[in-house]
């Protein structure tokens, strides 16, 4: 009883907390952090609200229905409804996957209420970076037995299946990925003269002067005060060489913060991006006000389709090497009596071509080797830039107390890129708040 109290008073307290985690976004396929605005919570099969009411697994044979949360809307909505219709078509006709999608922004409270309520579903997609929190707490079945001889999920390169695992055991598992680059208008650099994408950030820096005029700034981010700002800031302090994501007022994360303080000193990106969301910066783009951005491969669709006259193309941001996150998100069962129903539907859904086919509506990865050279990818050159990248995709840490660690780089943000406090000043402060965090 009193550890059933202690995992309510948590997840009650993590649903207050917790920002978005991982980058995603888009207008047709609502993932990561791009919040979902006001849509109301919409079932698409049947209400998923209460919980399975048997209290074992049922028998062979018998009709089960297992409920699936997430929080994409648009097109991708409709296709989580297509694939489980697939499942229970395909492969298991006594299975059926009742899918409900909540707003974004209500995700993480409806978790909490239910859990209290004890009307969890048994299936969710959440941010890969919030996973293990909820897994601290008990919420999440085990999958290391389940999956120890799984071939798929063997296949999924060490880092992205960092994302799933707390205190050495398995409680989720990727179900999609992105990274990220940086995208560049070509009319834009062609008009300036500009014949060749920079290679170092001198160059991104003196190309984004060059760009900036006629009320367009050269290069634009999110640096807003949520995991969306740290997903944006995380690839530049890689890409100085440091990976250490404890560690702000290092030599890395000081360059990358001195380089983006930078940019907006020298009037290149305005000040405004530190309430810019994801979305924000990449309407920015589209509408032709900046001519650089920060940003995931989740766009690539959106503009293919919905903006074919933008002429534009991506290449990586890189110092002492390559920088880049994954972003996206984790299938995670619920503990509960559906769950080893649920666990077989999880690994049908990780088979490389049941996974790529979803990956791919949603402009993200599979985070394994066969992406790099999958023809649907290679086939379009806007994938090349974030095919290259994924050997080198960092994940975030595993760790329950990242939402409070987290804050500690998005007050360097603010703190620096409004020119409030010098670059040194403020790597200190947010080292204090790491610090304290992770007490």
């Amino acid at each position: 009883m009193k550890r059933r109290l202690s995992m309510l008073l948590a997840v009650a307290m993590l649903a207050t907390s917790l920002a978005a985690c991982s980058s995603g976004g888009g207008s047709t396929s609502q993932s990561s952090e791009q919040p979902a605005g006001e849509t109301p919570a919409t079932s698409t099969e049947t209400p998923s609200s209460e919980a399975p009411s048997s209290e074992a697994e049922p028998a062979s044979g018998e009709q089960v229905e297992l409920k699936l949360w997430h929080y994409y809307s648009g097109d991708s909505a409709q296709d989580i409804v297509d694939l489980c219709n697939r499942y229970t078509s395909e492969v298991n006709p006594n299975v059926k996957v009742a899918v409900t999608m909540l707003p974004f922004g209500d995700f993480k409270k409806q978790l909490s209420v239910s859990s209290a309520a004890s009307s969890l579903p048994d299936m969710v997609f959440i941010d890969n970076c919030d996973a293990v929190a909820y897994a601290a707490m008990g919420m999440f079945a085990d999958l290391t037995e389940a999956m120890k001889d799984n071939a798929e999920i063997a296949k999924y390169y060490e880092g992205i299946m960092k994302t799933g695992y707390y205190d050495g055991k398995l409680y989720s598992v990727p179900s999609v990925s992105n990274n990220q680059g940086i995208y560049y208008n070509k009319d834009m650099f062609e008009a300036a003269g500009i014949q060749k994408v920079p290679e170092t950030w001198d160059e991104v820096r003196e190309t984004a002067k060059a760009l900036t005029k006629d009320g367009v700034y050269g290069f634009g981010m999110s640096a807003v005060s949520n995991e969306e700002g740290t997903s944006q800031f995380l690839p530049f302090k890689i890409a100085a060489g440091d990976e250490d994501m404890y560690s702000l007022d290092s030599e890395g994360g000081l360059r990358a913060l001195s380089f983006l303080t930078d940019l907006v000193k020298d009037g290149s990106m305005p000040k405004d991006v530190i309430s810019w969301s994801q979305s924000d910066v990449g309407t920015q783009f589209k509408t032709g006000k900046i001519a650089m951005m920060m940003m995931g491969c989740w766009y690539i669709n959106e503009y293919e389709e919905q903006n074919p006259e933008l002429n534009w193309d991506v290449f990586p941001i890189k110092d002492k090497t390559f920088g880049t996150i994954y972003g996206g998100e984790n299938l995670a069962v619920i503990n509960g009596p559906n769950k080893d129903a649920a666990i077989e539907w999880a690994k049908w859904f990780m088979s490389y071509d049941i996974n790529k086919e979803w990956n791919f509506k949603m402009a993200h990865f599979p985070a394994r080797e066969e992406s790099l050279t999958d023809p649907e990818y290679t086939a379009n050159p806007h994938w090349k830039t974030f095919l290259e990248l994924i050997p080198y995709t960092k994940p975030r840490p595993a760790d329950p107390k990242w939402p409070e660690i987290s804050l500690g780089y998005q007050l360097a943000l603010q703190e620096a890129l409004t020119l409030q406090k010098t670059p040194e000043e403020a790597v200190k402060d947010g080292q204090a708040m790491i610090d304290a965090a992770r007490g």
